[in-house]
């Protein structure tokens, strides 16, 4: 089984729809029966905040991790990155852990292939 690790970096529904392309990207991995594993690194911390204010015609990026973690999607947010945006863990979609920059690297170092978004 190939693993895929994803790097996400910005903040949801900003402008260019970073990470909605990254989650949309770990789904189909998934279906293609990779092991896909998501690290939220920076404002990209925000994707695993709960109760996302989704703005009008956008997809909840909420429900698809939601829906992608009971597939078997890991998840991790940076530690460091999440004291900077002020989210303690209980405001963290259930699934989520936290991780850290070692955590990180032994997933790289295990991974065939890694993506940045």
């Amino acid at each position: 089984m190939s693993t895929l690790t994803i790097v996400i970096q910005n903040a949801p529904y900003e402008s260019g729809n970073k990470a909605w392309h990254a989650l949309r990207f770990a789904g189909a991995a998934l279906t293609e029966d990779m092991k896909v594993q998501v690290h939220l690194l920076d404002d990209g911390v925000e994707v695993g905040r709960k109760e996302h204010d989704v703005p009008e015609g956008a997809v909840n990026l909420e429900e698809l991790l939601r829906e992608l973690i009971e597939c078997g999607l890991e998840v991790r947010a940076c530690g460091m990155s999440l004291d900077d945006c002020f989210i303690d863990e209980a405001s963290m979609i259930e699934g989520i852990e936290r991780g850290s920059m070692k955590a990180l690297a032994a997933w790289v170092k295990d991974s065939d292939q890694v993506m940045v978004f």
